[in-house]
């Protein structure tokens, strides 16, 4: 049912975008109060969806840093022109899940349970110049196990790859058609 939910509020969400000249090769949707997000790489934009509310749609050079937190702590952090070693050794050291296991140093960190992670966007907005996009949030007492999150863990590695992709790309030139 939460599934079913999420993919009709990202149908929804997608529609809105592409009548706005945004074409989302990638899309995270938003649902049940919180942010999502989709990337338009022909045209160097990204978009942060908030529910039935319009996109706030922003150019790649917008884009400042971009974190990974898990259970409100930093795991990883990228500034323009900057990449964190720890995480990358993390991810070398862990397999997939890495990233989210290593810590910036890069050490081996032993996660029982998780209840929350999120993907921090840090734009050059004066009035917002942060949001949070969560991948996964669990409610109640203690948490969701570390190895009942590879998927998500998995998203969440992907969405922080292609924002450090777009920060280590973001003062290129928009390439001309051949």
């Amino acid at each position: 049912m939460v599934d079913n939910a999420k993919q009709k509020a990202t149908a929804r969400q997608k529609g809105r975008l592409s009548s706005s000249d945004f074409n989302a090769d990638v899309i995270h949707g938003s649902t049940f109060g919180h942010l999502g997000v989709a990337i338009d790489g022909n045209n160097r934009k990204f978009a942060i969806l908030n529910g039935e509310q319009a996109p706030k749609v922003l150019d790649f050079s917008q884009l400042t840093a971009v974190e990974v937190y898990r259970d409100g702590q930093s795991i990883s952090k990228t500034n323009r022109g900057s990449q964190v070693a720890g995480a990358a050794v993390g991810a070398l050291l862990l397999g997939p899940a890495g990233l989210l296991l290593g810590g910036l140093t890069g050490s081996k960190k032993a996660v029982d349970t998780i209840k929350k992670l999120s993907l921090l966007v840090y734009v050059s907005d004066f009035v917002t110049p942060v949001y949070e996009i969560v991948f996964h949030q669990h409610f109640g007492t203690g948490g969701t196990k570390a190895s009942d999150l590879t998927t998500t863990m998995g998203q969440l590695n992907s969405w922080h790859g292609r924002f450090q992709a777009i920060l280590a790309t973001a003062n290129q030139p928009t390439p001309t058609p051949a």
